[in-house]
């Protein structure tokens, strides 16, 4: 894969893997494994990354033209490269973990959890791969409504509070 690819990669794999996981939402051990998988894989693909820029390679992928002068694209950079390796290796360990607490507290509408968190990951990945203002803007837009129903999961008053 190209280092273009490989960008691509890096934001299309928690995004398929969010719009997937309603597909399974009646059967929760696929559901998780599919989480896990879409997490490692774009660990993997981060990974294989971070190794060109490791390299010097500084990877980009414009996307489109907005307006003139206002592209949607991506640059790898090394601060953001390693935003996104630490971003993509917790996602790991965020999926172990929910597994199990979900699971505990028998919390309701677990697939939204799911799905919410991969999108909130594939935003993330968009921050740090940003190529500029406008990029790292439309997808810190895209992390901040991802991220409200996870603050609001349990639907109480108090969970609704902390949404505000």
């Amino acid at each position: 894969m190209t280092p273009a690819d490989l960008i691509a990669a890096a934001l299309l794999v928690p995004a398929v893997t969010a719009a997937l996981l309603p597909l399974f939402a009646g059967r929760p051990n696929v559901r998780e494994g599919a989480t896990l998988f879409g997490a490692g894989l774009l660990f993997a693909a981060v990974l294989a990354l971070l190794v060109g820029v490791l390299a010097g390679g500084r990877p980009e992928l414009p996307v489109i033209a907005v307006a003139p002068g206002l592209i949607i694209g991506f640059a790898v950079e090394p601060l953001g490269m390693l935003f996104a390796v630490v971003a993509s290796g917790l996602w790991i360990v965020n999926s172990v973990y929910s597994i199990g607490y979900m699971r505990a507290e028998k919390a309701h509408r677990q697939t939204l959890f799911y799905v919410c968190f991969a999108v909130a990951i594939a935003a993330t990945m968009g921050i740090a791969l940003s190529g500029n203002l406008f990029t790292l803007f439309l997808f810190y837009e895209l992390l901040t409504l991802s991220t409200y129903p996870l603050v609001t999961h349990r639907a109480t008053p108090e969970a609704r509070e902390a949404g505000r």
